[in-house]
């Protein structure tokens, strides 16, 4: 018998990448996707376009589809506009483990959270693990700590069979140009086609955890196939890369030459972590999970 899945945030960076992987598997998947924004251009069997902050339409939407696993990838970030992002990341969260409560109580459910839970963390904890201390810095980092605590809290109270997976920073083609590898793409791509050759840049100085998409979409389909309700699961490659390193990477794939220059706006002062890693030994030892793609290879995908 088929497994319906709905994946929620389906037309963004991560959501594109978990269809299309689930659309490859060799497994009989009915995928459904769902996000905020229309779109006839995702590989999925069905779309619905709904605001999942609307506790109704969240309702209707699981007593129709009736999933047997729930892939949570929508939130918003990047915006300098707090009280959306907690009515999105928040609100979102907390009528989907609702509905999902009423109409499927048996459901896997995955949602993600983000790396930005731990904020900034001291050097000897590092690599961060699942326990190291959650004190998030930005009202994104604090939105996704919340409704984490709102998952726990559906999984104690109501027996809810909800995971969390927290992934460092996404690297790959189409990743937003709201973060360092995104912006870098889209700088030196323009300078590809429009023969420019200067681009702007924050703060190269510190290090990043960089997890390429595709070893970051396996890694949350294993956790729904091998459920660890109540837990949360570190994604990442375990190793630090300077920003710096990451951007003369970039540069050399691309095969640009370019002027470098440090743009004030662009630096985020106290709000910015010097050196974040992680350790992904929890799911590897939970169920085989490491990361298979190089830096590298997720670079020369971006061109």
């Amino acid at each position: 018998m088929s497994k319906r899945v709905l994946i929620t945030g389906a037309a963004g960076f991560t959501g594109k990448y978990m269809c299309d992987y689930l659309v490859g598997l060799n497994q009989q998947v009915i995928t459904i996707g769902t996000d905020v924004v229309d779109s006839d251009t995702l590989n999925c069997d069905s779309f619905h376009k709904i605001d999942l902050s609307c506790s109704d339409d969240v309702a209707k939407l699981i007593e129709q589809t009736k999933p047997d696993y729930i892939i949570h990838l929508a939130g918003t970030f990047g915006t300098k506009d707090s009280q959306e992002i907690y009515r999105v990341n928040v609100l979102s969260i907390s009528a989907l483990l609702e509905a999902a409560c009423k109409f499927v109580p048996n459901a896997v459910i995955v949602a993600t959270g983000s790396a930005a839970e731990y904020g900034r963390v001291e050097a000897h904890q590092l690599p961060i693990d699942e326990q190291t201390p959650c004190l998030p810095v930005m009202p994104y980092g604090l939105s996704k700590h919340l409704a984490t605590q709102i998952a726990m809290y559906y999984h104690n109270i109501h027996n809810t069979c909800v995971m969390i997976a927290r992934p460092f920073q996404l690297i790959g083609n189409g990743v937003t140009a709201r973060l360092a590898p995104g912006v870098f793409a889209e700088q030196l791509k323009s300078v590809i086609s429009k023969g420019s050759n200067v681009i702007k840049v924050g703060n190269l100085e510190s290090s990043r955890d960089f997890l390429d998409i595709h070893d970051a979409v396996e890694a949350i389909w294993t956790l729904c196939n091998k459920p660890a309700a109540g837990q949360i699961f570190n994604l990442c490659s375990g190793q630090p890369t300077k920003i710096a390193d990451l951007l003369q990477t970039m540069i050399d794939c691309s095969g640009t030459k370019v002027r470098i220059e440090i743009d004030p706006d662009r630096l985020r002062g106290k709000a910015d972590a010097s050196r974040v890693y992680g350790s992904y030994q929890k799911i590897k030892q939970h169920c085989g999970w490491e990361p298979k793609n190089s830096l590298k290879e997720s670079i020369l995908a971006m061109f």
